[in-house]
């Protein structure tokens, strides 16, 4: 079932019109029923950078940031990098989210170094973009996280 929903979510993720909203919305409201740590990278590959409706796409950021365990953030970190390479723009904005959030910046920090060394690679290298582009604003935050 969850195969399907997945489906649904990155066929309808361009949200042109009404109907593609409508099935995207009823699908995120049937995986939110069911959520759980093992979705949270499937959820990440359905971002789309080009959608006509960033404001429906949050609802997918909401639901991601509903779950707040080690595993969670884990997946998340699994899911910014696989979605990076189609969805960069989406990556950034969950990767400022849990920079601009004090718990989230504990929980990636007691991860990050456990993580498996291509990932946590990955990752560094996005939060040093990051860094780079807005140190003022996210410089403290990355700095925590990479020790």
């Amino acid at each position: 079932m969850k195969d399907e929903i997945f489906k649904n979510l990155y066929n309808n993720r361009m949200l042109r019109n009404s109907t593609e909203i409508e099935k995207y919305e009823n699908n995120l409201n049937l995986l939110s029923e069911n959520f759980s740590e093992e979705d949270i990278i499937n959820l990440c590959l359905t971002f789309e950078d080009k959608t006509h409706n960033t404001e429906v796409m949050f609802g997918a950021i909401h639901l991601l940031e509903s779950l707040s365990s080690e595993v969670a953030y884990e997946n998340t970190i699994i899911g910014i990098i696989k979605m990076y390479v189609s969805a960069p723009e989406w990556a950034n904005i969950i990767t400022y989210r849990i920079l601009n959030d004090e718990f989230s910046v504990k929980m990636v920090k007691s991860i990050y170094n456990r993580m498996e060394k291509n990932i946590s690679a990955k990752f560094k290298g996005i939060l040093e973009a990051i860094k780079q582009d807005d140190c003022e604003k996210f410089g403290n935050s990355i700095s925590i996280i990479l020790g």
